[in-house]
């Protein structure tokens, strides 16, 4: 191929709409593409097979497991940990430490593939509920692991942090996400339960614009 290479990324896929979204749209971009779904304790199941099933829907180059179980929440790491959590007002799901984690796995699995960017799918309303999301935190890290490889760095991207979720919606049905192969559910089943966070979330984007939801809820 001649003149400069296409970019490569490495988008890193829970199986929820919002990196599902990053995914499509860095697909659109053109370039090399891979993803990495990573699991920790108490990871849905769910999650992960739907990781799998968009990802190949997407046609990437590459779809990757990683198992890390040490990673676990709040509500995982004793009452003393779980009360200061709870105090600060932060979900139980936090993770400390966890984007920094994931961003630093992320730079080395894309590095060592030749691929120049890590995306995630943070959106704008993760910057309310979690300390370790945001632009000056993303170009903070991007300085240090430029620092750290300064021949060749690998960047850490998150196209739809200025979005809310109902934009990122917007977004994935104009890019032809594949929204029945995602996952929003917390709760482990064979259908989404329909009642816990992510599945009221699901549901309002869904009513909001106007869109028929073709998710089977057990409620």
């Amino acid at each position: 191929m001649s003149g400069e290479a296409r970019a490569g990324y490495l988008v890193l896929l829970s199986g929820g709409i919002d990196s599902a979204t990053a995914l499509f749209l860095v697909r659109k971009r053109g370039g090399r593409c891979a993803t990495l779904s990573i699991d920790f304790h108490r990871r849905n199941r769910r999650e992960v097979e739907a990781a799998r099933a968009i990802a190949e829907a997407a046609g990437v180059e590459e779809h990757a497991e990683l198992g890390l179980g040490f990673l676990r929440e709040a509500i995982d790491l004793g009452d003393e940990i779980r009360s200061e959590v709870e105090a600060q007002g932060v979900p139980l799901t936090f993770i400390p430490y966890r984007n920094l984690v994931f961003y630093s796995i992320g730079c080395y699995w894309a590095w060592i593939r030749r691929l120049e960017t890590v995306v995630m799918g943070h959106n704008a309303e993760d910057l309310g509920l979690f300390s370790d999301v945001g632009p000056d935190l993303i170009g903070s890290f991007n300085s240090l692991a430029a620092a750290m490889v300064p021949w060749r760095p690998v960047r850490v991207e998150a196209p739809l942090i200025g979005m809310k979720k109902l934009e990122v919606m917007r977004l994935a049905l104009e890019l032809g996400v594949p929204l029945e192969l995602t996952w929003s559910c917390w709760r482990e089943g064979k259908i989404h339960c329909g009642v816990c966070e992510g599945c009221a979330k699901r549901k309002e984007v869904f009513r909001a614009l106007g869109v028929k939801d073709e998710t089977e809820y057990e409620r």
